[in-house]
């Protein structure tokens, strides 16, 4: 009788996360957002966010699932790090980091359990009914946006308090989409989606439409300007090409020279990084005389894609907006200054600051960390990495053990990884990059080794080679 009803509970976790991601995509789109952000949103994401701690409970107090994950105890403190900070700052905000809890006990929580537990077949389907609802939704937003270079002159949408800028604007293809950087690097991951569903059905109608969209994800994310996205895109193929070097070299009967297998290894991201600047750029050259012939009234500029936004700042603000919370983190250096409340503390405590001034996110979950759960927190952080790093680098170059869904969990995990240099999540906020990576790390951490006294764990089964 328990194990039929963890069999129900295990699948009313597969779809409540499944929901959430798919739902996550949906508020990226301005009109969308748009329509639910003051009215079913925030009731939406409370709710999410309280039946996940409701599942999570119920793992908690009766399947102690939680329990096999290695790194169960890093999360744990990790958690317990942001509880201390949210304490000691309640006088800045309290709802928001209780938010901010819930959350991290749902993603370190129920979605890394959910992984750990999965199996091949089922984190097959989770990454198939993903990768095929997210490419259908992507797909028709990403065309749009490129329908709306050539033929819609940039506009403004009043949102929040502040005017989005949509379809072309600034130099930069904003398209349908909230944020062109989000909005690219999720059309990164729905080509690696395209590439998954490809390799996994033989239909050559699915695949000339999963190969279609791939084509159209990469013409926004070329027309978006999105650097952060072309950095990913540079780490991701790299580890892609230094993996199949990795196995032409183990499957060559006479061993290649290790000076040439090293130098080929130094080689390929250099390669990747070229080929990627060098094509984008051109491809951006052909577009510009593309619209130009197509819509010669609305494009009247041969310099129409080159960001002009970030000429005497190339960071973009970054680099002082980085400055400006580790220069609020100097008051409090053990548990930092909140989770969520950086910007009431520094109106408050620093009102001429950096921050107070302009109420930028970090733009950095890393510097996020150190700024807003001081050295404690980001001292667990870096052993949480340690783990992980001890366990995944390893398997990353085991061309022996590598299989499609292991591939795309690392591929999903490094990007998300990269990503986050440059963007807010994943530990501080709830949406696509957390639903994903935390299921990823879950899956792949599966053959870790414990930090506690237990059982062994059994050796993986050989399954289906990626190349």
């Amino acid at each position: 009788m328990r194990e039929k009803y963890q069999k129900i509970y295990q699948k009313i976790v597969f779809y409540y996360t499944l929901a959430f991601a798919i739902y996550t995509l949906f508020g990226r789109f301005t009109i969308l957002h748009a329509l639910v952000e003051n009215t079913v949103n925030a009731f939406l994401f409370v709710f999410a966010g309280f039946f996940g701690l409701f599942l999570f409970s119920i793992d908690f107090f009766f399947y102690h699932s939680f329990r096999k994950m290695k790194c169960y105890p890093v999360y744990a403190v990790f958690i317990l790090c942001a509880a201390i900070s949210s304490a000691l700052n309640y006088q800045y905000g309290i709802t928001s980091n209780l938010s901010t809890l819930v959350w991290l006990v749902v993603q370190m929580g129920l979605f890394a359990t959910m992984g750990q537990l999965f199996t091949r077949q089922q984190y097959h389907r989770w990454l198939t009914l993903f990768f095929t609802f997210s490419g259908l939704i992507w797909g028709i937003a990403s065309a749009v946006s490129v329908w709306q270079y050539i033929f819609v002159p940039g506009y403004r949408i009043a949102m929040n308090g502040r005017l989005i800028r949509q379809s072309l604007y600034d130099n930069r293809l904003f398209g349908v989409f909230i944020d062109p950087n989000l909005g690219a690097f999720v059309a990164f991951l729905v080509i690696w989606g395209m590439v998954y569903l490809m390799r996994r059905f033989s239909s050559r109608i699915l695949r000339a439409i999963a190969a279609a969209n791939c084509l159209v994800q990469l013409v926004y994310i070329i027309l978006s300007g999105s650097r952060s996205t072309e950095v990913c895109m540079i780490c991701s193929l790299s580890y892609t090409l230094i993996l199949l070097l990795i196995k032409y070299y183990r499957k060559r009967e006479k061993q290649s020279a290790l000076l040439i297998r090293a130098a080929s290894y130094i080689l390929a991201p250099v390669l990747c990084t070229l080929v990627i600047a060098g094509s984008f750029h051109l491809f951006k050259t052909g577009v510009s005389h593309l619209a130009s012939v197509m819509a010669p009234e609305k494009h009247t500029s041969k310099e129409e894609l080159k960001r002009t936004d970030i000429e005497g700042n190339g960071s973009n603000n970054r680099i002082d907006i980085w400055k400006g919370y580790l220069f609020l983190m100097k008051d409090k250096p053990l548990f930092g200054v909140s989770p969520r409340n950086a910007w009431n503390y520094a109106d408050r405590e620093h009102p001429g600051s950096y921050i107070a001034e302009h109420h930028y996110d970090v733009h950095n979950a890393y510097v996020a960390v150190l700024a807003c759960m001081g050295a404690a927190g980001f001292l667990v952080l870096l052993v949480m990495i340690f783990c992980f790093l001890k366990t995944l680098l390893p398997r990353s170059v085991d061309t022996d053990r590598m299989d499609l869904q292991y591939f795309t969990a690392l591929q999903i995990i490094l990007n998300v990884a990269v990503f986050i240099f440059f963007y807010p999540g994943i530990f501080f906020t709830n949406g696509i990059d957390t639903v994903l990576f935390w299921p990823a790390i879950g899956y792949t951490m599966q053959q870790a080794s414990t930090l506690l006294p237990s059982r062994k764990p059994s050796a993986p089964a050989a399954d289906d080679n990626l190349i």
